[in-house]
């Protein structure tokens, strides 16, 4: 195989998570989900998911250097999900550098579906955890957040607001042959 290692980005509702559960199934490798570490922390600690209060920088470092770092690592498959794993990659050639992209409307349409909001108070919690997040992440790491979308920085950018999850995750076991 062409690459050891795959980074799943995107915004909220792109279909990171749905994406990496799959991949997971069909390729048995091992994954890591930095999302799910922070709602862990925040249920674990009671903070508040949408204001991002469990970004702090302690923490975000944290999780970032030790994506970079399992990412780093030779000869060890592995499936990240989370925003930055893509630039945490870095030049690596072993990792496949995946961005989902989609449309806002979609997006709030699945968070609003998912959380069982009206779409407005999807539309609102999605923006600002998103503002939150780029906000924090910019900050601490000295990053413009324009980085984490800029579909350059990536090697397959798929947009999945019209695809189904297993043509998303076709197009990624295309890409590692």
């Amino acid at each position: 195989m062409k690459y050891s290692k795959i980074t799943i980005s995107g915004k909220i509702c792109t279909g990171k998570t749905t994406l990496l559960k799959n991949l997971e199934k069909k390729l048995k490798w091992p994954t890591f989900k930095t999302g799910q570490l922070f709602r862990d922390y925040v249920a674990r600690h009671g903070l508040n998911l949408e204001g991002a209060e469990e970004q702090n920088e302690r923490l975000t470092k944290e999780v970032d250097n030790s994506v970079r770092d399992m990412l780093h690592e030779n000869d060890k498959n592995l499936i990240v999900d989370g925003w930055m794993s893509g630039i945490s990659a870095n030049q690596r050639k072993d990792v496949l550098k995946v961005l989902l992209d989609c449309g806002d409307d979609i997006r709030y349409k699945r968070f609003a579906k998912r959380e069982k909001l009206t779409y407005k108070e999807a539309k609102e919690k999605v923006d600002e955890r998103q503002g939150s997040w780029f906000g924090k992440i910019e900050k601490i790491h000295k990053i413009d957040a324009k980085e984490f979308t800029k579909k350059e920085n990536y090697n397959l950018v798929i947009d999945t607001s019209y695809i189904t999850p297993y043509a998303v995750m076709k197009r990624v076991l295309d890409a590692l042959k």
